[in-house]
């Protein structure tokens, strides 16, 4: 057993977003016992999906490489962006109520994940009172960053909705330790206006505003934030607004 928890440690050790996972905190106990169920580093090419919209609940995901976007298509096969998640997150969470997958994640660019089989998993969260509130807070911080984004899609401009987003990026990224001030828009940019509900072009255009106002500067995906204030001030403005 305790060879076992040695190898998770080993493994999560190597893991630059291991202090957000689902074993962060556990006692080599229960780390053992989770180890068993857990397939490290499984590959996932960029454009491959991960579940799809209507798979049945089998695991849940852990991404520890790349990154993801997660959509749903309605009857009339209208797709909706809902996320973007990165190292560190956790995908699958949403089939828990259903037992079915209400979106599909889909790799933006080469990822790797940790699967973990949730039949097992469900049975060692009754057993492991510590891993139960461990999933409880990663399922809490996942809901807030949607109440926080849903929230600037329905009371924010255009120039308010792309701030949150830049803040939102830049508060993940310095969760894993790294430099807050430049965050990485990997994602097609039509992806990203679906998300935010704004056109492409003014997506660029907001972008240009923000970097004339010296608040940013961007080089083709990656944006360094210059004035971190005053690019919550427009997270919350409504003094300037793009035509969507």
């Amino acid at each position: 057993m305790v060879a076992t928890a040695r190898r998770i440690q080993q493994a999560c050790s190597h893991c630059s977003v291991a202090h957000l996972c689902l074993p962060y905190s556990l006692d080599p106990v229960e780390i053992s016992r989770l180890e068993s169920q857990i397939s490290f580093d499984r590959s996932v090419t960029a454009g491959d999906q991960l579940f799809a919209q209507g798979d049945q609940l089998k695991a849940l995901y852990a991404i520890s490489k790349g990154s993801f976007k997660t959509a749903v298509v309605d009857a009339n096969g209208l797709e909706q962006i809902m996320g973007f998640y990165f190292p560190g997150d956790l995908l699958g969470l949403d089939a828990l109520g259903e037992q079915t997958h209400q979106c599909t994640a889909t790799a933006i660019e080469n990822a790797a994940v940790c699967r973990l089989p949730f039949h097992q998993l469900e049975g060692l969260l009754t057993q492991l009172p510590s891993l139960r509130s461990r999933l409880m807070r990663l399922m809490g911080q996942a809901l807030t960053d949607d109440e926080q984004q849903l929230l600037a899609m329905g009371q924010k401009n255009s120039e308010g909705r792309l701030a949150t987003l830049l803040l939102n990026f830049s508060r993940r990224r310095a969760m894993r330790n790294l430099d807050s001030t430049t965050v990485y828009l990997n994602m097609k940019r039509a992806d990203l206006a679906n998300y935010l509900g704004m056109r492409v072009e003014t997506i660029s255009r907001v972008l240009g505003h923000l970097q004339s106002q010296g608040i940013l500067d961007r080089k083709r995906k990656e944006v360094k934030i210059l004035d971190l204030a005053a690019l919550h001030t427009r997270a919350g403005s409504t003094a300037w607004v793009a035509d969507d």
